[in-house]
C-alpha cells in the first residue's frame, strides 16, 4: 500500500475553541415507553427526556372478513380479501391508537351464563316432550285392531 501525503496542507495557526454548546443529556435510566395516538413509540428516561423510536404501522384490507387465518393469531391476504394497505394511525382509512387503555367488554358474563343454563333446561324439557311423544306413538303403532 502506498500513501501519498504530499498534496495535503495545514493551516499555520494554532487551534482554539471559538464557541461551545452542549447537545446531549446527562446519563439517565430508561423509565418506560409510551405510545401516542399517532402510533409513535417513545422511550421515556429518568431525566425527563423522551425519544421517539418507532412508528407503529396499521394495516387494512378491502374485505377484512375474508382474510385467511394463519398461525399466531395473524391473518394474510387472499383473492377474496383484496390487497393489504399499510399506513399510520390517523391517516385516512385507518383508526387511532388508544395507549394504556383497556377495552371493557359489553357482555355481562353472569347474565350470559344464566341465560345459557335456562336455554339448556328448556332444551332438555323439550327433548323429554318429544321422547314422550315418540313413546306414545310407538304404543299406538303396536296396538292391534
Amino acid at each position: 500500500m502506498n500513501l501519498n501525503l504530499s498534496s495535503m496542507s495545514q493551516l499555520a495557526s494554532s487551534f482554539s475553541v471559538s464557541a461551545e454548546t452542549t447537545n446531549g443529556n446527562a446519563p439517565a435510566s430508561l423509565q418506560g415507553a409510551s405510545i401516542a395516538a399517532d402510533g409513535t413509540l417513545s422511550f421515556n428516561y429518568s431525566n425527563g427526556a423522551s425519544v421517539a423510536a418507532y412508528d407503529i404501522p396499521l394495516a387494512n384490507a378491502q374485505s377484512p372478513d375474508n382474510l385467511s387465518a394463519v398461525n399466531g393469531n395473524a391473518y394474510t391476504a387472499n383473492a377474496a380479501s383484496g390487497p393489504i394497505f399499510v399506513g399510520s394511525a390517523g391517516d385516512s382509512g385507518f383508526g387511532s391508537i388508544e395507549s394504556s387503555s383497556l377495552e371493557s367488554s359489553t357482555v355481562d358474563i353472569a347474565t350470559e351464563l344464566t341465560d345459557m343454563i335456562q336455554a339448556q333446561s328448556a332444551y332438555e324439557a323439550n327433548s323429554k316432550v318429544f321422547q314422550t311423544g315418540a313413546d306414545i306413538l310407538d304404543v299406538l303403532n303396536n296396538l292391534k285392531p
